[in-house]
Order: C-alpha cells, then structure tokens, then sequence
C-alpha cells in the first residue's frame, strides 16, 4: 500500500469515529429541563438544610432584592415563600437585614415583603416584619440532628410534603429551638 491509501483510510477511519460520537438522544426535546429535577437525593438533602437555616433565621437581607430597589429578586421570593411556609406552621418574626439604598427603599423592602407573605396566604395580623440586624440564636447540632432524623421519618412514612418546615417540631424543641 502507498502513503496516500494509508492517510486515506485514516482520514476515513478519522470521520466515522467523529459521525458516530457526535450523535446525540433525540427522543430527550428539552435536555436542559432535567437540570431542575427535585427529586434527586442529593437535592432532597441539600433542600433538609435549606430548612433548617429558615428555621433559625428568617432573615431577608440586601441580596434578596434587585440592587437599590424595592423588588425582589428571584432568590428573594424563593426564600420568603419557604420563610412563609415556616411562618405558617410554627409563626415567628421576619426581619429585613437591609443597608443598601436610602431610607425610602428600605421602607419599600419592608412594604415589598410584607405584600409577597399576604399573597402567599399568611393572616396580616399575625405577620410580624421588622427592620434591622438578625438575631437568629443558631441552631446547634443536637438540633439539627433532631430536625434531620425527624425528616429521615417523614421520608420513610411514605410522606412527601419533605423537610422539617411541613410538620410540627419534634417532641422537645419549639419553633425557636431546644427548651
């Protein structure tokens, strides 16, 4: 064989290794749309310590509103519809930790949360929304553990309302921690 015949069936070679790699699954439309699957465990996982940190501090800072403005941000209305969820179990005190902006946007911020909890369901005379710093006392781990094992039981029951935030705490802790 000549040096052509070799580099011909390289090249040839070459092009069906490159046709049949580059093909993809065309029954799946959407394969972005797998991304946002919550029913994968590392998600459910991640989704038990989302609740407890709501549980210890239903804070909405500076980072939760679109910047120098009074609207929330996508990440804003994720944390006060799972703030509200708590609040409708257990009750409690949302503070809006916020320095940016004048004292005109701040007062918007307060306005602006307390409108999202009224339209996520929350009675208005039991919705308590301050100004100021957090003062969220923590969670230690005994309680975390508590929290997480009570939610390893609500999984194994066959529930799937998921994470400590859809029931009562367990015997011994109150909304607010150890007693």
């Amino acid at each position: 064989m000549s040096y052509r015949q070799y580099i011909l069936i390289g090249l040839v070679g070459a092009g069906f290794i490159l046709a049949t790699g580059c093909v993809y699954d065309k029954t799946d439309p959407e394969p972005a749309a797998n991304l946002q699957r919550s029913d994968w465990p590392s998600q459910q996982s991640f989704q038990t310590q989302v609740d407890n940190a709501v549980q210890c501090s239903m804070t909405v800072a500076d980072i939760h509103f679109v910047p120098y403005q009074a609207e929330l941000n996508s990440l804003g209305r994720a944390r006060l519809t799972a703030i509200g969820s708590y609040l409708e179990l257990h009750g409690g005190e949302v503070i809006v930790d916020s320095h940016r902006g004048d004292e005109l946007t701040r007062k918007k911020r307060l306005t602006s949360v307390r409108q999202f909890l009224l339209g996520q369901g929350l009675d208005e005379e039991s919705l308590a929304i301050t100004s100021g710093l957090t003062r969220g006392r923590g969670q230690d781990a005994t309680e975390a553990a508590i929290f997480y094992q009570a939610n390893l039981m609500s999984d194994d029951s066959g529930s799937s309302a998921g994470g400590p935030l859809s029931q009562a705490a367990p015997a011994g802790l109150s909304a607010g921690g150890a007693q």
